[in-house]
């Protein structure tokens, strides 16, 4: 592992690290549930504990490469995965990590705010991130489509589609599950 990158992932695991402990610190004050033994503490605890188990394998693999200081050669599995990303043409878009990022943030404030309700919110955040983490491609076509609605267009704007039947689903579907079927109160709007 090349130098730099142990520590960038030694500094991205303290910073996770760190919103897993304030995660645990504020549900510890969690009341405890009244239709379930367990309570609504346990799930983000668990998660948060799970989560710092894997960031500190992750925090001992860079330790270690750091201090050897040496580049290990790939497996035969990086190198065919390498081979398959350059073939399929998939480039690495680190900012698409950070917008989705934000985004997520974003979401989470509106939530707390609540401007909206838990459905359409959610539809929204998943339709934006995943239209997002689409690219250019499928968006240019899908406007084309729609502009011209020639069917030359349409394979092309089929991830779009696809997009919003998944977040119309995942949204609103999530929404019905946790209130009619596990009676969960969510944000009304």
């Amino acid at each position: 592992m090349n130098p730099t990158i142990a520590k960038r992932d030694i500094g991205l695991m303290l910073f996770i690290i760190a919103v897993c402990v304030a995660v645990l610190i504020e549900s510890w004050d969690l009341p405890p549930g009244t239709f379930e033994p367990l309570g609504s503490g346990p799930v983000p605890q668990a998660i948060a504990f799970l989560i710092i188990g894997l960031c500190l394998i992750i925090l001992a693999r860079a330790a270690i490469a750091l201090a050897r200081h040496t580049v290990p050669e790939k497996t035969a599995e990086e190198l065919e995965a390498e081979a398959a990303d350059v073939a399929s043409g998939f480039q690495s878009r680190p900012w698409s990590a950070t917008a989705v990022l934000v985004m997520s943030g974003l979401y989470i404030v509106v939530l707390y705010l609540g401007v909206l309700g838990f459905g359409v919110v959610s539809t929204v955040f998943l339709l934006i991130t995943i239209l997002f983490l689409l690219g250019r491609p499928p968006l240019r076509a899908f406007a084309a489509w729609v502009t011209s609605f020639d069917r030359a267009h349409l394979p092309a704007a089929m991830p779009v589609l696809i997009a919003f039947g998944i977040s119309v689903v995942m949204g609103f579907g999530c929404e019905f599950v946790f209130t009619k079927i596990f009676y969960v109160d969510l944000p009304t709007g």
